[in-house]
C-alpha cells in the first residue's frame, strides 16, 4: 500500500464523471474477501453508517490485499450497489493501544466467527451503528487478551447484543410468566419466549433435561444476567443458550467458522 508523506493515504485519481463517497473519517472493516478477475478483490465491508456492503478493490504492488480485522479509512466511487474502493488508509486512532497487535490461534477464529454472524444475519446497506460499536469493542477485546480461553465472555456479549438488535432481547431475570428467576429452580429456554420454569417433580424426569430440551439452573442464568463470568456454570450456560437462540436465525447451513474451533 503506497503512503503519501502528508497523510499516509493510498490514492487513485477519480474522473470528474464518477460519483464519490467522501466520508473518509468513517472506519471500515473487511468481513469477507475473494479474488475478482486477475488483479482485484471483491470485498464485503462493514461500517457504522452503511452497515454491510460490497466493493471492488484493485490489488497491485502499491496496493496489497486488504485484511480482515484491520480498521481502514476509505473512499469510494460508483453510483450502483457495487462501489469501487479508491482511497485506503489504516487508522488505529480509536484503539492505538492495539496497533501492531495481531489475532492468533483461537482468538483469530473467534473474530472470523463474528464476521460470519454479521454476514449471515444482517441485511446489506442497513445502518448498524450499535452493532458496529459492539463489533469494534469485541475485536479490541480479543486483541488485548492474554489467553485464548478469556474470549468466551466477549463472544457471548457480542451474540446477545446481536440478538437484541435483531429483536430478540431476552429477560435474564424473569421467566416467560413474568416471575423472578429463582437460583434453585431449573428452566428450559425457548428462542421465541425466553425462560420457562420446569416442575421437576410433576415432570418426573432428570432436572437437567426437559423432554428433549436441555434445562438450565437459575443460579447460572442469574450469573449471566449479572455479567458474573466467575460462576462455574455461567460460561457453559451462556454458550448453550446463545446457540439455541441463534439456530432458528442461522437455519440448517452450518457456520464455517465453527469448524475451526474443533482444533481446540
Amino acid at each position: 500500500m503506497q503512503s503519501d508523506s502528508n497523510n499516509n493515504l493510498s490514492q487513485t485519481h477519480l474522473s470528474k464523471s464518477e460519483s464519490t463517497i467522501s466520508d473518509v473519517k468513517q472506519i471500515y472493516y473487511v468481513l469477507h474477501r475473494k479474488p475478482y478477475r486477475e488483479s482485484s478483490q471483491l470485498l464485503d465491508l462493514f461500517c457504522e453508517k452503511q452497515g454491510r456492503f460490497s466493493a471492488l478493490y484493485r490489488v497491485n504492488k502499491k496496493n496489497p490485499p486488504l485484511q480482515p480485522f484491520t480498521p481502514y479509512q476509505m473512499q469510494f466511487s460508483g453510483r450502483g450497489n457495487l462501489k469501487y474502493c479508491q482511497y485506503v488508509e489504516i487508522n488505529y486512532s480509536n484503539f492505538n493501544d492495539t496497533k501492531g497487535h495481531s489475532l492468533k490461534g483461537r482468538n483469530l477464529y473467534c473474530a472470523f466467527y463474528l464476521n460470519e454472524l454479521i454476514m449471515r444475519l444482517t441485511w446489506q446497506a442497513e445502518p448498524q451503528a450499535e452493532l458496529f460499536t459492539v463489533y469494534q469493542q469485541t475485536l479490541h477485546g480479543l486483541l488485548a487478551l492474554d489467553t485464548d480461553q478469556q474470549s468466551e465472555p466477549l463472544l457471548r456479549r457480542f451474540e446477545f447484543h446481536l440478538l437484541a438488535i435483531l429483536g430478540y432481547q431476552y429477560n435474564w431475570q424473569q421467566d416467560s410468566d413474568c416471575r423472578d428467576i429463582q437460583p434453585q429452580q431449573h428452566y428450559y429456554f425457548d428462542p421465541q419466549s425466553g425462560f420457562k420454569a420446569i416442575d421437576v417433580q410433576a415432570y418426573g424426569g432428570d432436572k437437567n433435561t426437559y423432554g428433549r430440551q436441555k434445562s438450565f439452573p437459575g443460579e447460572a442464568i442469574l450469573a449471566v444476567a449479572k455479567d458474573d463470568w466467575g460462576h462455574e456454570l455461567s460460561w457453559k450456560v451462556a454458550k448453550q443458550i446463545a446457540r439455541l437462540a441463534l439456530q432458528p436465525l442461522l437455519g440448517d447451513k452450518p457456520l464455517s467458522s465453527r469448524e475451526l474451533f474443533k482444533k481446540f
